[in-house]
C-alpha cells in the first residue's frame, strides 16, 4: 500500500488525478509529478511559484541526499506559504545510512510526509536491510507525525558502493516502502540516462507498479532528456540542477527555471499522446 499525498493518491487513481486541470493549474493529461529539491524557505517560495508539486528538503552541498539542518527542515515545514498549496507534498533527504551509525536520531517536524536514506557504502554489508529498517524505525518513533519511506537505488551503484537496484527494490517491497527513487550518487555531468536505458527504466517502473510502489526518477535530469523519459511510466520526476541558476545544483533556485522545466515536461509528455 502506498502513502497518500494531500489531494491525491500516489496509487490507484494517482495517474488520473494527480495532474487534473483546476485552480492549481495542472493539466488534464497523464503527467509525472514534478519534485523540486529546496534548502531554505526562500527556495521553497521559488519552487512553489514555479509550479513544483512536491518539495524535497536537502542540502545539495552535502551530496546526492545531503541532509539539511533540522532548523532549515523545520522552517520549511512550517512555512506559512505552503498552506496556499495544499496539494504539494513534503519530503526530506536524511543523508546516507552510514551517517547514522553513531549519531542521535532527530525528531522530524510535523508536515514531513516522506523520507529517504541513501545506501552508499552498504554493498558489502550483509545486514544492510536490517540496519536500514532499524534506522527507519528510530526516525519513525522520534517523528511528530507519520512518515512514509522512499527507498533509494543509486544508478551508479558500483561507484557508490551501494546495493544493486534490484536488491533495493526487493527490500523496499518487503519492508513496506511507499516508493522507489532512482538517482545518481555522483553529481558530475553524467545523468540518469548515462547509467540506465529507457527500456531498463520502463521495466523497473512496471515492477514498481505491480508491487504498488510509486517510482521517482532523478539524476541531473534536464529538458534534453524529457523525450526519452516520457517513454517511462514514472510517477515523479525530481530536479535540482535544472531548477538552479547556471544549472549548478549548489546555486540558488530560480522560479523561472522551475516553470520552464515544468512547461517542457508537459510538452514532451503531451507529444506522446
Amino acid at each position: 500500500m502506498t502513502a497518500a499525498i494531500p489531494g491525491d493518491s500516489i496509487s490507484g487513481n494517482y495517474l488520473s488525478s494527480a495532474s487534473q486541470c483546476g485552480a492549481n493549474g495542472r493539466t488534464s493529461a497523464v503527467l509525472p509529478r514534478l519534485l523540486v529539491s529546496v534548502r531554505s524557505p526562500e527556495e521553497t517560495t521559488a519552487a512553489l511559484q514555479g509550479g513544483a508539486e512536491i518539495l524535497d528538503i536537502k542540502n545539495p552541498s552535502q551530496g546526492s541526499l545531503g541532509m539539511a539542518s533540522l532548523q532549515d527542515i523545520t522552517a520549511i515545514a512550517k512555512d506559512s506559504l505552503r498552506s496556499q498549496y495544499p496539494w504539494v507534498a513534503l519530503s526530506v533527504a536524511l543523508g546516507e545510512l552510514t551517517d547514522w551509525n553513531h549519531n542521535e536520531i532527530p525528531s522530524l517536524p510535523e508536515g514531513v510526509q516522506f523520507a529517504k536514506l541513501g545506501l552508499s557504502q552498504c554493498a558489502s554489508r550483509r545486514d544492510w536491510v536490517t540496519e536500514w529498517s532499524r534506522i527507519r524505525s528510530a526516525f519513525a518513533t522520534a517523528a511528530i507525525s507519520k512518515i512514509a519511506w522512499v527507498a533509494v537505488a543509486y544508478a551508479d551503484a558500483v561507484e557508490a558502493d551501494a546495493p544493486p537496484g534490484g536488491e533495493v527494490l526487493e527490500a523496499a517491497i518487503e519492508t513496506g516502502c511507499a516508493g522507489l527513487l532512482i538517482d545518481t550518487w555522483a553529481k558530475d555531468q553524467r545523468t540518469l540516462l548515462t547509467e540506465f536505458s529507457q527500456q531498463q527504466l520502463a521495466e523497473i517502473a512496471e515492477r514498481c507498479r505491480s508491487a504498488g510502489l510509486f517510482l521517482a526518477l532523478a539524476g541531473r535530469l534536464n529538458a534534453d532528456l524529457l523525450p526519452a523519459l516520457s517513454g517511462v511510466p514514472a510517477d515523479i520526476l525530481a530536479i535540482r540542477s535544472a531548477a538552479c541558476r547556471g544549472s549548478d545544483r549548489t546555486a540558488e533556485l530560480d522560479s523561472t527555471k522551475v516553470s520552464e522545466f515544468r512547461h517542457q515536461l508537459r510538452q514532451a509528455y503531451l507529444a506522446r499522446l
